[in-house]
């Protein structure tokens, strides 16, 4: 029974993921019973694989943003996790695992001064950017905004912080999702100005792990 119900969910889960970057991305949920066997709900199934969606870098991005999507002013709000693929998520352990990442970095951030409601993320139609916490600049520059690709790159000012990473909406909110490193240097950057000190990125890296390379990690930003 066991195996049965899990073969379902695979399939499920599948035919949901070759479908998210169509325009029905929840589908239709129908209900059904077979004889001798407990009716099994597509719509749990439907929820699970939705859950998983959520999870992973490919629902994201199967909205085209534009540059004009994310000119203006925009607050930290939490990180963000996704990963690459169905495979990679499972071997991180799933929802469970992202969430719990999300738990820990958020703390880590909070350590380095980016903290929810105080940093800001400002993106001009002149092609300037700042990015602000506690009154000061973390970086200041210019960007550049590819939409075939959704890859944001910042050039900051003399050429410090330069930032690359990839652009999503989430509902309402802005994510900025970076490799695991090239955050890294963006909490280095913060912790070294606002004079925080920075013995937490060490931990931050082990939270990442070596196993995690299809991983994004980042910020969820709302206007």
């Amino acid at each position: 029974m066991k195996k049965n119900i899990l073969t379902v969910a695979t399939i499920a889960t599948s035919m949901l993921l070759t479908s998210c970057f169509g325009p029905n991305l929840a589908g239709t949920t129908q209900t059904g019973t077979t004889t001798g066997t407990p009716a099994i709900s597509t719509e749990s199934v439907t929820t699970a694989g939705a859950s998983i969606l959520g999870d992973l870098l490919g629902g994201l991005l199967s909205k085209t943003i534009t540059e004009r999507s994310f000119v203006g002013t925009w607050t930290y709000q939490k990180p963000e996790v996704r990963f690459e693929s169905e495979n990679l998520l499972a071997k991180a352990g799933g929802s469970v695992m992202a969430s719990s990442i999300e738990n820990k970095l958020d703390g880590y951030l909070s350590k380095v001064g980016i903290t929810k409601g105080v940093t800001i993320f400002t993106f001009k139609e002149d092609k300037s950017y700042t990015i602000q916490t506690k009154g000061r600049t973390i970086s200041a520059g210019t960007y550049t905004y590819d939409s075939n690709t959704q890859m944001l790159r910042m050039q900051g000012t003399f050429g410090l912080l330069n930032q690359e990473c990839f652009v999503g909406m989430d509902g309402t909110n802005l994510c900025l999702l970076y490799d695991a490193d090239k955050l890294l240097a963006v909490m280095n950057a913060a912790a070294g100005i606002l004079g925080q000190t920075n013995s937490t990125l060490g931990s931050v890296a082990g939270v990442f792990g070596k196993n995690y390379n299809g991983m994004k990690v980042g910020f969820s930003l709302n206007k």
